[in-house]
C-alpha cells in the first residue's frame, strides 16, 4: 500500500481495491493457511491418542445445562469487560460509544478465530479507525497497549500458579521468558509516553533531509502512535485499565471453573487459572492430566469449553457485523491492505 504524504489516511485506504491475488494471500489458496491446518490436525491427533470416545460421550451426557448456561453468560460478560477496557484506551483522544467498541471488538475476536496471525486485531483497528478515530495507527497502538497489559496479567497469573504448585518446566520456562520480555517492553512504553515531545523532535530532525510532505506524514503518524500510550500519564484512566483487566482475567478463569462444575469435576479454582494460561485445543487435555483428570473426561471438557467460547463468539460477531452494517467487502478491503503492507516492494 502506498500512502501519498499530505493526503488523508482514511481516504487513501478507501481508494484501495481488493485484488484476487491480495485476498488469496490469506484465503484458501494460501499455503501458510494449509500448513497451519496440518499442524493443528497433528496436535489434535496427539491430544486424542488413546482417548475412549465412548467415555467422552458419557461425560458429555452428564453436563449440567444450568451451570453451562452460567458459563456462557460469564464468557459474554468477559467480552463486555474487554469492550469497556478498549473504550478506556481509546478515550485518550476520542472515546467511541460502548456499542461501537463492543461491536468492533466482537467482530475482531470472531475474525481472530478464523484467520492466522491474529489478523482480527488488525481488522478491528482498521474498522475503528475508519469511523471513530483520526488514524488507524493510533487505534493499533491502543491494541498494542492492551496486549502488553494482558502479558502483565499473564505473568501475574503464572506467579500465583508457581506459589500453588510445581509447574512443568516448559511452563516455568515460559514464565521466565515472559518476565524478560516485559522487563524490556514496559519501560520502553513508559519512556515513549513520558518523552513524547522529545521523540517527536528526534523524528523531525532525522527526517529533515526528506521532502517536507513526507516528513510531515512521518511525524504525524509517529504522533498518533505515541498518543495511544498517553493513558500511562492519566492516573484515572490507568486505574480503570488495570481494574477492568483484573475483571477480565478473573471472569475468564471463572468461566473455566463453571465448566468444571458443569462436568462435575472437583478441582481447585486455581486449576481454572492454569487452563486460562495454557489453554489450546490440544493443551487442555494435557493440562487437566496434571490434576489426574481422566483423559476421556478432559476431552469432554475441551469440547464443552470450545462451544462455550466459540459459540457466543460467532453468534455475537455475526450479529455485530449485521448491526454495524459491516460488509464482507469491507473486511476483504482490510485484509487487502494488510496483504499490501506485508508484501515485498517491487
Amino acid at each position: 500500500m502506498k500512502l501519498t504524504p499530505g493526503t488523508n489516511e482514511n481516504a487513501s485506504e478507501k481508494d484501495i481495491h481488493t485484488s484476487p491475488s491480495g485476498v488469496q494471500r490469506w484465503g484458501f489458496g494460501s499455503w501458510q493457511l494449509w500448513v497451519g491446518v496440518l499442524f493443528s490436525l497433528g496436535f489434535v491427533w496427539l491430544a486424542l491418542h488413546d482417548v475412549n470416545l465412548k467415555e467422552t460421550a458419557n461425560a458429555l451426557r452428564r453436563v449440567n445445562v444450568l451451570i453451562l448456561s452460567l458459563a456462557v453468560a460469564s464468557y459474554v460478560f468477559s467480552t463486555i469487560a474487554k469492550a469497556v477496557r478498549w473504550q478506556l484506551l481509546l478515550a485518550v483522544r476520542k472515546s467511541p460509544s460502548f456499542g461501537r467498541a463492543f461491536s468492533v471488538m466482537s467482530v475482531g475476536m470472531m475474525m481472530n478465530s478464523f484467520l492466522p496471525a491474529r489478523l482480527g486485531d488488525f481488522t478491528r483497528a482498521y474498522l475503528m479507525g475508519e469511523t471513530e478515530a483520526d488514524s488507524k495507527v493510533y487505534v493499533l497502538g491502543t491494541i498494542a497497549v492492551e496486549k502488553v497489559v494482558d502479558m502483565l496479567f499473564l505473568l501475574l497469573s503464572l506467579m500465583v500458579l508457581i506459589s500453588q504448585m510445581a509447574l512443568p518446566e516448559w511452563l516455568a520456562g515460559s514464565a521466565r521468558g515472559l518476565a524478560l520480555v516485559l522487563v524490556i517492553l514496559v519501560p520502553c512504553f513508559v519512556l515513549l509516553a513520558w518523552q513524547r515531545d522529545f521523540i517527536l523532535r528526534v523524528v523531525e530532525r532525522t527526517t529533515r533531509f526528506v521532502p517536507v510532505a513526507w516528513r510531515e506524514w512521518v511525524v504525524r503518524q509517529t504522533s498518533y502512535g505515541l498518543a495511544s500510550l498517553d493513558i500511562v500519564r492519566r492516573p484515572r484512566l490507568l486505574v480503570g485499565l488495570i481494574f477492568w483487566s483484573l475483571v477480565i482475567w478473573i471472569v475468564s478463569a471463572f468461566t473455566n471453573y463453571l465448566v468444571f462444575l458443569a462436568l462435575e469435576l472437583v478441582l481447585p479454582f486455581w486449576a481454572s487459572l492454569l487452563l486460562l494460561v495454557v489453554l489450546q485445543v490440544g493443551l487442555a487435555i494435557l493440562t487437566l492430566s496434571i490434576f489426574a483428570v481422566n483423559k476421556d473426561v478432559a476431552l469432554g471438557y475441551s469440547i464443552i469449553l470450545y462451544l462455550v467460547v466459540y459459540g457466543p463468539l460467532v453468534l455475537i460477531g455475526g450479529f455485530c457485523l449485521w448491526r454495524e452494517k459491516i460488509t464482507w467487502q469491507k473486511l476483504d478491503e482490510a485484509l487487502a491492505i494488510l496483504n499490501r503492507l506485508g508484501s515485498k516492494p517491487r
